[in-house]
């Protein structure tokens, strides 16, 4: 997954360990997946972090059920990308806890092949020639020996090796047993990528029409429902990111540089319009992107025109961008606009997309270019109550001091939806207010009643008591354990002789629920 630009000439390790908390939040869509990464990285669940390749960083994440995920964070051109074989298929929490663990320790362990890579090519070049063939013939993969015996082989003999090759991946894709077992199954398809790979040179446009025919179908296998397990016993699934990762390997291997954009771009149209493959233009490392231009168009995808956006004039990049979604290249549009100085043209493309739609994107994008009146700001929070989105609250609670007619938006506020009116209140710390509305929003009572116990001695009181006997009618260490924590809030409300009189009249009448009593004598 790619999570933002980065200077492709500076030290990777270095780089990474310039990021700060900030910058992490930045890189995340949801609030909720920084949460638990970061809760991930406070329990210690990162296990292991270690800089493998020069731009490569993996690290090991202790998981649910005993499980272990493992992240791989990297750099291609100027692209920071991130993947991790949980079942997420986003950046996902081990991702997030990865980078944490990184800004926290401000280390980086590093692989003893990169700390000795000075001293190992001086080793390399004081061998002899012999030598040398020596150590290639010894560790030499098998991919490799074949792509130099098929060197001189004919042409006929090596196609049928090459339909060899398609039958049997015909015949993996088409049992379902295996499609049921996708650990086996990828296994396989990663065999087959090793093998075709001998095949590239002499045999290019044969292997990636069997390639691209292979992902179109583990695309349909995967949406027919084939291709992933998720269970109480067992989470198994068919990695996309690994498979795009393998055929990127092959595309690198063809020698004729014209080819080889051809064949990228094909590969990156396919990822386009794929639900589960993408490909980062980047992975190519390509000496003149002009010579992409003529492959692209304004039905390319977004990360195309990210490659080659430096080369595009301003009008090619409007015109390419006002056929987009907003949604997607809203930002992109107006900073266009604001980078030749033309903030009319930005201000009149929001205004547009807001009477097109309400959307609180449009609306603090308008905010951030442009000055508004209050009535118009009071506008958009009055509809913000009325539309009730998940993150309207957020805009209300932000911009409701800066409004007049104050109390006419509490009150629809409160009409529309008392819970987000309680949020308010307890915002601005009104705490009468707050628990007048107790009676009507119970879910709150005890929080309130925790945090504002000695405000209001006798409801406290009065609730922590009804709360242990209600917890008392169940057996459990859960049950346990919440009254022990409602013993410890009386405690601070309650004479102590009183209190002590009732924690001993509990561990009395209580005494065969030994976990309990010996809960109470650890706290109390």
């Amino acid at each position: 997954m790619f999570l933002q630009k980065i200077d492709k000439f500076t030290d990777f390790r270095e780089t990474l360990l310039q990021f700060s908390t900030d910058d992490i939040k930045k890189m995340i869509d949801e609030h909720s997946i920084f949460s638990r990464g970061n809760s991930y990285c406070k329990r210690d669940y990162v296990l292991d972090v270690k800089q493998t390749k020069e731009n490569l960083v993996k690290a090991k994440i202790s998981g649910s059920y005993d499980n272990s995920y493992d992240v791989d964070i990297y750099r291609e051109g100027d692209a920071l990308l991130a993947k991790c074989d949980c079942p997420y298929g986003d950046i996902c929490k081990h991702i997030v806890a990865t980078f944490l663990q990184i800004s926290k320790t401000k280390t980086v362990e590093v692989s003893m092949l990169i700390s000795n890579k000075d001293t190992l090519l001086n080793h390399l070049k004081s061998l002899s020639n012999v030598q040398l063939i020596e150590l290639v013939m010894e560790f030499a993969t098998e991919s490799f020996v074949k792509e130099i015996t098929l060197k001189d082989t004919p042409v006929e003999e090596l196609s049928i090796r090459l339909n060899e090759i398609a039958n049997a991946i015909e015949r993996d894709i088409n049992d379902e047993n295996l499609l049921y077992n996708p650990e086996k199954f990828q296994k396989n398809i990663s065999e087959y990528m090793e093998n075709l790979k001998p095949f590239v040179i002499k045999n290019c446009d044969d292997v990636f029409e069997i390639i691209f025919d292979l992902a179109s179908e583990i695309e349909c296998k995967q949406g027919d429902g084939y291709l992933f397990i998720d269970d109480y016993y067992d989470e198994s699934y068919f990695d996309f990111d690994t498979f795009t990762s393998e055929i990127m390997e092959l595309i690198t291997k063809i020698d004729n540089s014209q080819k080889q954009v051809e064949v990228f771009v094909d590969f990156a149209e396919l990822c386009n319009g794929s639900g589960y493959m993408s490909v980062r233009y980047e992975a190519l490392e390509i000496k003149d992107k002009r010579v992409l231009l003529s492959y692209f168009n304004n039905e390319s995808s977004l990360a195309f025109y990210y490659f080659i956006e430096e080369l595009l004039s301003f009008e090619e990049r409007e015109e390419f961008l006002l056929n987009y979604s907003p949604n997607q290249v809203c930002d992109l549009v107006v900073n266009l606009y604001l980078e030749r100085d033309r903030k009319d043209l930005a201000v009149a493309y929001v205004e547009k997309l807001i009477r097109e739609k309400f959307d609180l994107d449009y609306i603090k994008k308008l905010l951030s270019i442009a000055d508004i009146s209050k009535e118009r700001l009071r506008g958009f929070v009055l509809q913000s109550i009325e539309e009730r989105g998940y993150r309207n609250l957020d805009f209300i609670l932000e911009n409701i001091s800066k409004i007049e007619g104050r109390d006419e938006i509490e009150e629809r506020l409160k009409d529309k939806s008392l819970d987000s009116y309680y949020t308010l209140l307890q915002q601005e710390n009104r705490v009468a207010e707050m628990f007048e509305l107790l009676g009507k929003l119970p879910h709150h009572k005890e929080k309130f009643l925790k945090k504002y116990k000695k405000e209001y001695l006798h409801e406290a009181i009065t609730f922590f008591k009804a709360e242990i006997e209600k917890n008392l009618k169940s057996t459990g260490d859960e049950y346990y354990h919440k009254i022990a924590e409602y013993l410890t809030h009386l405690k601070k409300l309650i004479d102590e002789e009183a209190f002590t009189f009732m924690v001993t009249g509990l561990k009395l009448e209580y005494k065969r629920r030994r976990n309990f009593v010996a809960i109470l004598k650890k706290k109390f």
